[in-house]
């Protein structure tokens, strides 16, 4: 029954975005926006909210509307590019691939909140402590950061994608099953041959 209902609501996803994207004039397009925001807003909103309470940032009713119209202000940019870029056969739902990009405005939310904050003393201090690290630990972190961003550049988008959601978001599986639209077990499977994957290139790139 689940996965009946899933399957019904990613193809009513596609189905709307396609009109969307498709819209011969500005009534149309107007239209299919109109649809598309009643749709999403609630997703958007709520990852946003996720996104902040996790890194314990404090905040307004007022910086969540600002950030929810960032949303959608960068899927409507440049004729609509990213929802454009969008690509139902990598396995990613629409609400997955809208819920990852609501999560992003946030976090660089709090990065430019972050650096707009710090005292000049915390900048300095930083620098200095930069300074005093030996030589030989700023190489091996440069070597390290090198080597993880060159194997997950030999992975397809789908599993960066999905590395992105599973680590850096630190979804749990459960979460994870359900904005996929995929089982459980699915995503630990997933997990497992990405991270064997990574393993093997990391192997190859070092030796």
């Amino acid at each position: 029954m689940t996965n009946g209902r899933t399957r019904r609501n990613s193809a009513e996803e596609t189905a709307l975005l396609e009109a969307l994207l498709r819209a011969g004039n500005e009534a149309e397009r107007r239209h299919w926006w109109t649809l598309f925001v009643r749709r999403y807003e609630r997703l958007i909103v709520s990852c946003i909210v996720k996104g902040l309470r996790r890194y314990g940032a404090t905040f307004s009713r007022d910086d969540v509307d600002d950030l929810t119209n960032d949303v959608w202000l960068q899927l409507l940019r440049d004729d609509m590019r990213k929802l454009r870029q969008y690509d139902h056969t990598r396995g990613f739902r629409i609400t997955s691939f809208i819920g990852l990009v609501a999560t992003n405005v946030a976090i660089d939310h709090l990065r430019t909140r972050q650096a707009e904050s710090a005292p000049l003393d915390e900048v300095v201090e930083d620098e200095v402590s930069l300074r005093n690290d030996t030589l030989s630990d700023v190489v091996e972190f440069r070597e390290k950061a090198s080597l993880a961003q060159a194997a997950l550049s030999r992975l397809s988008h789908e599993e960066r994608d999905f590395v992105v959601w599973c680590f850096r978001e630190e979804q749990s599986p459960e979460e994870l099953a359900r904005s996929l639209g995929i089982t459980t077990n699915t995503v630990y499977s997933r997990k497992f041959k990405i991270r064997e994957k990574l393993q093997k290139i990391v192997a190859s790139l070092a030796a």
